[in-house]
């Protein structure tokens, strides 16, 4: 009996072409968007979850309270080891310091050629790292690895970069900066998981003591280091953070601050490590990280999605169910009972989405590289494979079976044998309303998906083409490596100079779009009006290259010696600190005494997902780590080439890095592009998915109406009358999903918005311009079916049985 089961579903497979291609192929792609989703979903959730000790390793944060809270994943370089000895339930501190500036290393073999680069990506870390995260060596002795003084263990990546397939074991990379040799003493397999914690090459903690100002090391307020704790395997975060008050009074009374201040300014938290990926947004985080309300969003699009394909299957087996009505009157005349008919039909469902999962596969591996250009990651077919992610697979594939395949199996099983044996189709059942109630759900997820597609994109628009109150165009950053080049600007600036399309190259301390430091600003003699403030150094070129406008006072002037600093305030600076003539006032930073010289307009030196701070310019080329170049013409690759040679010329040791302006800051909007990239073709999928089922069930009303059709011409009915006939229900049906569908989505989208602090706003044309696209799809699937349906010869019509 089962073997003939199987028999006639493929015969019904076969018959049916049309109907079973448009179910498969429309279960195939929802379940293909599904997995790649659910994967990416599950990659971002793993992050961190490999390390074995995860549960108990904590990052210590910390909060400033004041006008404006700041929060800081950076803190005291002590301030770990401190809390250590007052709280006993912390077993264990790590600490990493970022190198600043970025490291230039070079390799130069006895007899070969010398290879230099510059790494981003790596830490001073303290030798507790290795236990406590579990580094897996490959090469050294873990044990003393990071204990060593002038020590790098490098990642195999890394490793093969500088030395290839040779030992790399007691070899001497050199830090060019600052001329120290660093002896490779460990190498580490790079991670088999996602972590925030991203480096190529930890430095001992011990070299840096070695170097470093003992004062900055002894610091209770720089936020230099990271800190993390690993507690004892019976403590708990709770316990921990409940006695970190009373520390915090002792760790910061040594300041001098009274311990009134210190509870109502200071907050101490313990964040557990696997958070960190999707909810932590601090001050000077290790890396960017992501947030989980793109988690959210990606997890609503995957369910969407797989509901749209599950309705598609469901719509098309109960129109697909009507011509086999003479099929299931002769079986309940022969003795089938229902249970029988349904599971008859139910397995046909089964091997229906058994088709569509294989084929799901088969899409799956094909659109990984795309999928990983698309959103960055790093996704592999072979992960699908595990056991959790098989189990998931089968579990999705049978709940979708069972969901789409019950309820067309219940309403088959249900038919009346004398009407079924009758073949009497009727176009009015309680079927049709959950029918026309699925193809409202449908288009209503499409609905939301493209409205959502178009507003990220006029997001993505704005931040592009918003003002940012400078000139970003034309102008490259050229970063200051080494003594050398800092020694040499002045050369550098006039040797640049000499070709005539560069206009201008000034010197800055920090990109616009990079975290830019913070510290207090006194006016003299007034410290109760003090402001916390951003800071950047600069020469007098800074403004004229960046075009930012003055709005009072005057610019830097060129100085041989500084007698004194010169800042330059923006004007919510001057907002902040309630200056009614800000020029000529004295103020103090960092122990020195200054002189307010000119206000600039605001200008947007951080991304627009943040208002305008305070920001304070002063007059220090001295601290620069950046030419900006200002470029005219279209020769942009030959210009940068001169500056190349040039730098090379005058500085020969010094890496030459550079970036455009305009690149840089539009890489602030990394995630958010990727997203709306990522929502646009999910957006499609899911209205092609839909019109898949559109097509066949106007195919199959096309076909309940035939002769209907053919009486109507023969009485003289045109072409686009039947045209208008067969499509009006449908077009009704997708205007009811597009209202339904339009508030949802404008809530939605303006609770995404709220998280700008420049947005657009959502307008009536966004909502048209959706009405219409969906109206168009749908126009356009199903009057394909009702053109043919209408074109037919009548007297063909109305010989169909």
């Amino acid at each position: 009996m089962i073997r003939n089961y199987f028999k006639i579903a493929w015969r019904n497979l076969l018959r049916y072409r049309l109907n079973s291609t448009l179910t498969i192929a429309g279960l195939a792609l929802g379940l293909a968007c599904g997995l790649l989703i659910i994967l990416h979903v599950r990659e971002e959730l793993r992050y961190d979850k490999g390390f074995a000790k995860a549960d108990r390793i904590y990052r210590i944060n910390s909060e400033n309270i004041g006008e404006k809270t700041r929060r800081w994943a950076a803190t005291s370089p002590i301030l770990g080891i401190e809390m250590k000895r007052e709280i006993p339930a912390i077993q264990t501190v790590i600490r990493f310091h970022r190198p600043y500036p970025d490291r230039v290393f070079s390799y130069a073999p006895s007899g070969g050629e010398s290879k230099q680069f510059e790494e981003k990506t790596g830490f001073y870390a303290d030798s507790t790292v290795v236990d406590v995260f579990d580094l897996p060596f490959v090469k050294g002795d873990s044990r003393t690895a990071l204990k060593q003084q002038d020590a790098i263990v490098l990642t195999e990546t890394m490793a093969k970069k500088y030395f290839g397939d040779a030992e790399p074991l007691g070899k001497i990379i050199q830090d060019d900066l600052d001329k120290r040799p660093l002896t490779v003493t460990g190498v580490i397999r790079d991670f088999g998981f996602p972590t925030h914690l991203k480096f190529d090459y930890l430095i001992s903690m011990s070299t840096y003591y070695k170097y470093a100002d003992k004062g900055s090391l002894e610091s209770r307020t720089w936020s230099g280091f990271y800190n993390y704790v690993l507690l004892n395997a019976n403590a708990s975060r709770p316990a921990v953070e409940s006695k970190i008050p009373v520390f915090m009074v002792k760790f910061y009374e040594v300041n001098g601050e009274n311990r009134k201040d210190i509870l109502t300014t200071r907050k101490t938290l313990l964040q557990p490590i696997t958070d960190i990926h999707l909810h932590s947004k601090l001050e000077k985080e290790m890396s960017p990280n992501s947030d989980i309300l793109y988690v959210y969003v990606f997890s609503v699009a995957a369910l969407f999605i797989l509901l749209v394909a599950s309705v598609n299957f469901i719509n098309m087996a109960t129109a697909q169910a009507f011509n086999r009505m003479k099929e299931v009157g002769v079986r309940k005349v022969l003795g089938a009972r229902k249970g029988q008919l349904v599971n008859q039909f139910l397995g046909e469902s089964f091997l229906l989405t058994l088709g569509g999962a294989l084929l799901a596969l088969l899409l799956f591996w094909q659109a990984i590289p795309f999928y990983n250009d698309l959103t960055a990651k790093e996704l592999r077919f072979g992960q699908l494979f595990t056991v959790s992610n098989v189990v998931i697979m089968f579990g999705l594939a049978g709940l979708i079976s069972l969901i789409a395949g019950l309820y067309p199996a219940w309403f088959i099983s249900n038919f009346e044998p004398v009407t079924s044996l009758k073949g009497k189709k009727s176009t009015v059942s309680s079927v049709t309303l959950v029918r026309k109630g699925l193809i409202v759900f449908q288009f209503a997820v499409s609905v939301f998906m493209i409205f959502s597609t178009i507003v990220v994109y006029r997001q993505m628009q704005f931040f592009q083409n918003k003002k940012l109150g400078f000139d970003q165009e034309q102008v490259v950053a050229v970063k200051l490596y080494g003594q050398s080049m800092h020694e040499k600007a002045n050369t550098i600036q006039s040797e640049l100079l000499q070709n005539s399309a560069i206009t201008d190259v000034a010197r800055i301390s920090v990109l616009p779009g990079d975290r830019f430091s913070t510290d207090m600003l006194i006016p003299v003699g007034k410290a109760d009006d003090a402001s916390q403030m951003r800071f950047m150094w600069a020469d007098e070129h800074m403004l004229p290259v960046l075009k930012i406008g003055l709005k009072t006072g005057r610019n830097f002037v060129q100085r041989n010696v500084r007698s004194h600093f010169a800042y330059i305030l923006n004007e919510a600076a001057v907002k902040a600190l309630k200056l009614q003539s800000p020029i000529g006032q004295k103020m103090v930073s960092l122990g020195d005494t200054g002189e307010i010289v000119g206000v600039v307009n605001d200008f947007h030196f951080a991304s627009l997902h943040s208002a305008v701070e305070p920001l304070v310019i002063v007059q220090h080329p001295g601290q620069a780590n950046y030419f900006l170049l200002k470029i005219k013409g279209k020769n942009l690759p030959e210009t940068v080439q001169f500056a190349r040679n040039t730098l090379a010329r005058v500085s020969p040791e010094s890496l030459f890095s550079y970036t455009f302006l305009d690149e840089k800051l539009a890489r602030l909007y990394d995630s958010e592009q990727r997203v709306g990239n990522v929502l646009k073709v999910f957006a499609v999928f899911a209205i092609f998915i839909s019109c898949l089922g559109l097509f066949g069930l106007s195919a199959y009303a096309a076909q309940l109406r035939t002769k209907e059709v053919g009486i109507r011409k023969v009485l003289g009915a045109t072409v686009s009358g039947v045209v208008v006939l067969l499509s009006k229900d449908f077009l009704r049906l997708v205007l009811m999903a597009t209202l339904l569908a339009s508030p949802l989505a404008g809530w939605a989208m303006s609770r995404w918005l709220e998280g700008f602090a420049y947005a657009i706003d959502l307008e009536w044309w966004m909502f048209a311009l959706t009405a219409f696209l969906a109206v168009f799809v749908a126009v356009l699937t199903i009057s394909f079916q009702s053109i043919k349906a209408a074109l037919m010869n009548p007297v063909k019509s109305l010989k169909s049985e």
